[in-house]
């Protein structure tokens, strides 16, 4: 047989189904003739499919140094694709343009890439320009509508799917894309709807069996969750970011044991994923294996999602220490994320204070008649937010920055290190004339009530309605303070007239602005019941005894995550789930004074 009757045999073999045994044949073929270019480019394009992504790429860049010809680096991009190497496939889809060519597909391509990079204005202007020369281009319609949906502009993003949809009525992509969208704008019926459809199509394809365990996920069924994933598993074991959503959704079933099997399965495909260090640490925080989680901790410092909330970062990034600190340093904190997770990892601020002459702690402004009253041996060394970590010049005169929440890799490496004390001190000599009033003349159980929390991913996951309180406005004997901050007069007072509840709003108290003030209602208290927000935490810190609601599992963070009832980081708080708070006899069995 000549060297032509055998490569058309393997040939045959590899398209019949015996890719990798065949591959292995072409291989020995193509080393005897390594000249050969259209050997090479074959063996380049077997290994693409078959995930040598290494080998394919050394191949291809070979072979475009040698003909700079346009198929290669078509199937180069789209190897850096899959490689997520975005910036790599945008600068060879460049290099083809360069040439003028007349190419849709690529030019689609290269808007793809842009929306890959983050770089949402440019690919919609890419996108235009496709559709002024194809205005029916289904693919280039679904890249313009996931734009619109990563820049919040949904009413365009459903405009453009539906029309992606209307010329391809049963594309799995636009689907899949059309079930993002509404599952993003919590229209869930409708999500699911797409998804479906999608399934029926082809229940065999990744994505929409990817996006469906995602689906459910956010909507809390967990084991459909994890039934999705398994399945899309199976189509692609290696894929590492499934194989971590996986895990994650182990932690919300309370299965740690498999949330870190998966976990670290998927590092072990990708070593330098920091979001699976992230999820590798808020595993063992809930094992209480403190000491280790802090060791992956500060990975979420270099998440673009942290970088996004905290825009001093590039300035402040060498002065990070990478391990210990030095007693004769000159340290600056900063607070990170809300005023919540500031309050929370302010719980370490004296262990740092006592160990630290030389220090700066920047914070929420709000808090710094608090701080200042609770650590009064250290009042000099609070200061507003941005003080010093905005200014390069004043960066420069510190040691080492530090962010609050990698605190505990210093000072929480076990149970036993948490304070068994609240941190936060109340003014004493606070005076709100309305609020003494009320109490002098009424000797009922004071009960305090928040059920919202705003400006944040899972708000509606974390928020309650005030039907949700019933059985904590019905006990006996007990006046019922309105603590929570934000626009909600007008839902008060449809509640109450509907009710007949009397829910006290202290009219000059700024619940979102005044925390010294809100400190006073809240150590006025006997009892404090709330879902997951910054009023929680301050309640902790000052030890006020305090009901929390927990929201759902996928919208916990850390410090709530404890099948206990209970948080390590503060004593005096007791954590339930919705359906406790609902059930009659467990709240006034929890209630009793």
């Amino acid at each position: 047989m000549n060297i032509s009757d055998k490569l058309n045999s393997i040939l045959t073999e590899y398209y019949s189904g015996n890719k990798y045994s065949a591959y292995k044949k072409f291989k020995k073929i193509y080393l005897k003739n390594n000249k050969n270019i259209k050997l090479r480019y074959n063996l380049a394009v077997m290994q693409q499919e078959l995930g040598l992504l290494d080998e394919a790429e050394t191949n291809y860049i070979s072979l475009i140094e040698s003909n700079e010809e346009t198929k290669y680096k078509i199937n180069l991009y789209n190897l850096y694709i899959t490689k997520k190497l975005y910036q790599n496939a945008l600068n060879i889809i460049n290099s083809i343009q360069s040439k003028n060519l007349s190419l849709i597909q690529v030019d689609h391509d290269k808007a793809y890439i842009l929306y890959l990079l983050k770089k949402y204005d440019e690919s919609v202007n890419q996108c235009y320009q496709i559709l002024k020369i194809d205005d029916k281009n289904v693919s280039t319609l679904n890249t313009l509508g996931l734009c619109f949906l990563q820049l919040q502009r949904y009413d365009e993003a459903n405009t453009i799917l539906l029309k992606a949809m209307s010329l391809d009525s049963e594309n799995i992509i636009i689907l899949n894309s059309l079930g993002r969208l509404n599952h993003q704008l919590r229209k869930s019926e409708e999500a699911e709807s797409y998804f479906d459809k999608a399934i029926k199509l082809n229940p065999k394809n990744f994505e929409t069996l990817n996006n469906m365990a995602g689906f459910y996920l956010e909507e809390g069924d967990y084991q459909k969750a994890i039934n999705f994933y398994k399945k899309a598993e199976k189509l692609n074991p290696y894929n590492s970011i499934l194989i971590n959503n996986l895990a994650k959704t182990f932690i919300f079933v309370n299965d740690t044991k498999k949330a870190e099997k998966y976990c670290k399965k998927a590092l072990s495909i990708d070593q330098h994923n920091d979001e699976f260090k992230k999820t590798l640490s808020l595993i063992l925080l809930k094992k209480y294996d403190f000491k280790n989680a802090w060791l992956y901790f500060d990975s979420r410092l270099r998440l673009s999602e942290f970088s996004k909330k905290n825009p001093t970062l590039k300035l402040i990034q060498k002065k990070i220490p990478k391990n210990i600190l030095d007693k004769d340093s000159k340290i600056l904190v900063i607070r990170e994320q809300g005023v919540g997770d500031e309050i929370l990892y302010g719980t370490m601020y004296l262990d740092l204070l006592n160990e630290f002459l030389d220090l700066i702690i920047e914070c929420d402004e709000r808090l710094i008649p608090l701080f200042k009253n609770s650590f009064q041996n250290h009042k000099d060394k609070f200061v507003k937010l941005g003080t010093y970590s905005s200014d390069i010049n004043k960066i420069n005169n510190f040691d080492h920055i530090v962010y609050a929440g990698s605190l505990g890799k210093y000072y929480r490496n076990d149970l036993n290190s948490f304070s068994q004390k609240p941190y936060l001190k109340n003014i004493k000599n606070y005076n709100n004339l309305e609020l003494d009033n009320i109490l002098s003349t009424n000797q009922s159980l004071k009960i305090g009530i928040s059920w919202k929390s705003f400006k944040n991913r899972y708000s509606s996951e974390k928020s309650l309605s005030l039907n949700d309180f019933q059985n904590v406005l019905n006990i006996n004997n007990a006046i019922i303070f309105n603590l929570q901050y934000g626009n909600v007069k007008q839902e008060l007072e449809n509640f109450t007239k509907k009710q007949n509840h009397k829910i006290i709003t202290l009219q000059n108290l700024d619940m979102f602005n005044n925390f010294s003030g809100l400190a006073n209602l809240l150590k006025n208290l006997d009892l404090f019941v709330t879902v997951s927000n910054s009023t929680a935490h301050l309640a902790g810190a000052l030890g006020v005894r305090t009901i929390l609601i927990k929201p759902t599992n996928h919208a916990s963070f850390h410090y709530w995550d404890y099948e206990n009832g209970k948080t390590p980081w503060y004593k005096s708080i007791n954590i339930i789930s919705k359906e406790n708070l609902k059930d009659k006899n467990f709240i006034r069995e929890l209630i009793k004074f």
